[in-house]
């Protein structure tokens, strides 16, 4: 966040008077440069509505009459609100805990819960968490919509419009990077790099996520095909929308988009999303299968947040578990985020899967993950996104750092010719 003190703006919502003006009073002091209030959770959707500037962060009280801090969290979820939150309340710790998980997984950046009475020394800790980095970049949905439509995203498409960004993975024992997370971004000439968040259901209504995942596919192989040739050792795995599992002749379809280039099937993993697995369990079952014939590592993304149960892993064909960043987040200081990370992992392990844990963002959860038995770890506190050339400039400066190079030709190629690796 590049931001001072001075430019961040803060919304705080409570009932009760006297705490918003204490807790206003609090962050002038701290030299904050602007501070809203609301009363509940009707007037805080008022203020945010009003506003032409963002909101950097939402003190919110979970308990207010009206509406409440869990109605008003549900309301702005679905508005993408983007900036980060912190709850606070008087209520049992491990309710606010509760209320916090509910939270993350409507995709809010929850970045703390504070116990009343909140104290200057607190809300400084909340202050330094703003300017860590941010996860992703998101864009308001009321923005968004207005761009946004079928055509626009199927002129992207004809016009190579969709850029591949990689996200490091490593291995949780020897820490060298063994492979990466393809995601596709939409190449905005107003609004930059769009992530998927922000269109892919558009590409899904529309009947455009077989030549979105098609066109994703083959970038992702044409660029793993120049690594390989340069001597990296990496795998990549590319996302798979359940959408596509409608077609029966899918598995000829990826191997089709593979089969042009120097590529092994089995260096690519599709990852698919564990939250409709149950949609048609049989089709399903029968193009996974196939799919798994043809070579491809698959993987059960998400893992935790969705339906899957121990009759799915039995039966569908997987070769690796991704367990949810929610069951990873500050694991290290949560008894039962831990519980469930650590029996996630065992659960995978003990299916024979490869077991990869995401949304690593500190030393002290990868130390934990890697502590607990997962495979492979993958989080900003690894690497974030990049594109082509800025990973490959990573993959050599993380390599360096380690003291462990993947090889001396990837080393000499990417000095002389690291232009490239940005062909496609």
């Amino acid at each position: 966040m590049n931001k001072n003190k001075k430019n961040i703006r803060v919304l705080i919502l409570d009932d009760d008077k006297f705490m918003l003006e204490f807790v206003s009073h609090l962050f002038r002091e701290l030299g904050v440069g602007e501070v809203l209030v609301a009363e509940d959770g009707k007037a805080g959707l008022y203020v945010l509505s009003a506003q032409i500037d963002p909101i950097d962060l939402l003190l919110c009280d979970v308990e207010m009459p009206g509406m409440d801090g869990i109605e008003f969290l549900r309301n702005i979820a679905d508005q993408k609100y983007t900036g980060k939150i912190v709850l606070f309340s008087g209520v049992d710790a491990d309710l606010l805990k509760a209320i916090e998980r509910l939270a993350i997984v409507r995709g809010l950046d929850v970045i703390g819960i504070l116990s009343k009475p909140v104290t200057i020394e607190s809300l400084t800790v909340v202050l330094k968490k703003l300017f860590l980095p941010v996860s992703r970049i998101v864009y308001p949905s009321t923005q968004l919509k207005h761009v946004f439509d079928a055509e626009e995203v199927k002129r992207a498409l004809v016009a190579d419009q969709i850029k591949i960004f990689f996200q490091p993975k490593i291995s949780a024992s020897s820490r060298r990077v063994t492979s990466v997370e393809c995601l596709a971004r939409l190449h905005h000439p107003k609004y930059g790099d769009v992530s998927p968040d922000n269109f892919i259901s558009i590409v899904e209504q529309n009947g455009l996520i077989n030549d979105f995942t098609r066109t994703v596919l083959k970038k992702s192989v044409q660029q793993l095909d120049v690594w390989l040739q340069q001597g990296l050792d990496l795998k990549i795995s590319v996302n798979v929308s359940m959408e596509n599992l409608d077609r029966f002749n899918l598995p000829e379809i990826y191997q089709e988009a593979v089969q042009n280039s120097n590529v092994p099937i089995d260096r690519v993993i599709l990852e698919i999303t564990e939250g409709k697995l149950g949609k048609d369990f049989a089709q399903s079952l029968d193009i996974l299968t196939r799919i798994r014939l043809k070579g491809f590592g698959l993987s059960i993304d998400d893992f935790g947040t969705g339906y899957a149960s121990m009759e799915t892993l039995k039966y569908m064909p997987f070769t690796e578990l991704k367990i949810d960043r929610i069951f990873a987040h500050n694991a290290t200081k949560d008894s039962a985020t831990r519980v469930i990370l650590e029996s996630s992992i065992k659960l995978g392990k003990a299916f024979g899967l490869n077991v990869v844990v995401e949304g690593i963002e500190t030393a002290a959860d990868c130390e934990l993950v890697a502590r607990l038995g997962c495979d492979e770890i993958q989080g900003y506190f690894i690497g974030k996104p990049m594109p082509a050339i800025e990973f490959a400039e990573w993959l050599f400066e993380y390599e360096k750092k380690n003291n462990r190079y993947i090889c001396s030709d990837a080393r000499d190629e990417k000095r002389n010719d690291v232009s490239s690796l940005e062909r496609y």
